[in-house]
């Protein structure tokens, strides 16, 4: 069954699989919601069944009609000319005949040139053409292209499918609690503790200044990243694990 393998948001699996049902899976949808929710899973799920393939050349990105956009260069945006070779592979024949599915994630970092060029293409599209564009901030993302989709506002995990997610990975579940509903979040936790041990002595131990300064130095080194979009996720759990903290101790 259709996205029988995703924990979480049943409203929007109940309504993709009836807008299948009865054939009127809209061209464009707009996924919104926090980051580590499952919205990147319902892509290739929808996207699977869409091309009518396994599953394994979704996840790999290997099937030729599978189209993955993320944002490129140390600006971590998407370029002017990016989606402009979207719009041409649109207007191109499929390889397999059976459509062609375009995943633009991060979408409210499309800079506005490049969003007012996929415009016509989103309103026009072709037929057997699927877009769909990920999005954490949908408040950054252009009014017209808003209305140029349908938008499905994804929901957070409740703390039980947290708790099982991590269980299925071999993780602890002692992240769960503060994940706050996504298992994005605490998959970070998980991968960044070595943050954790170099930012909570800094906001629990009074420190001469130099040991502050090894510290502070230790963690930039531990924050930077090639990938900017990486680096800039790195960055917000920092201020979430400060701002977690200092709640905590009120």
């Amino acid at each position: 069954m259709l996205f029988k393998s995703i924990l979480g948001n049943q409203p929007i699996k109940s309504y993709l699989i009836k807008a299948i049902n009865e054939e009127r899976l809209p061209h464009a949808l707009l996924f919104a919601g926090s980051s580590g929710i499952g919205k990147s899973l319902f892509a290739g799920e929808l996207a699977t069944h869409f091309l009518n393939c396994a599953k394994e050349r979704i996840e790999k990105q290997t099937h030729p009609d599978f189209h993955v956009l993320y944002p490129e260069g140390k600006s971590g945006t998407h370029s002017i000319e990016s989606l402009r070779g979207v719009i041409e592979k649109v207007h191109q024949a499929s390889f397999e005949g059976k459509g062609q599915v375009f995943v633009i994630h991060d979408a409210e970092r499309m800079q506005p040139a490049a969003a007012n060029a996929i415009l016509k293409t989103l309103e026009e599209p072709t037929p057997s053409t699927l877009f769909i564009l990920i999005t954490t901030h949908l408040e950054s993302i252009l009014p017209t292209i808003q209305s140029r989709c349908s938008v499905l506002r994804f929901q957070l995990l409740g703390l039980s499918e947290v708790e099982e997610l991590l269980r299925q990975k071999g993780l602890s579940e002692n992240s769960a609690q503060s994940a706050q509903g996504s298992i994005g979040r605490a998959l970070q936790q998980e991968e960044f503790k070595s943050l954790q041990t170099l930012l909570f002595p800094l906001l629990d131990q009074e420190l001469s200044y130099a040991e502050q300064a090894v510290l502070i130095e230790k963690l930039s080194e531990a924050i930077e990243d090639e990938d900017a979009i990486h680096k800039h996720r790195k960055i917000e759990l920092v201020f979430e694990m400060i701002l977690m903290r200092y709640r905590d101790a009120v």
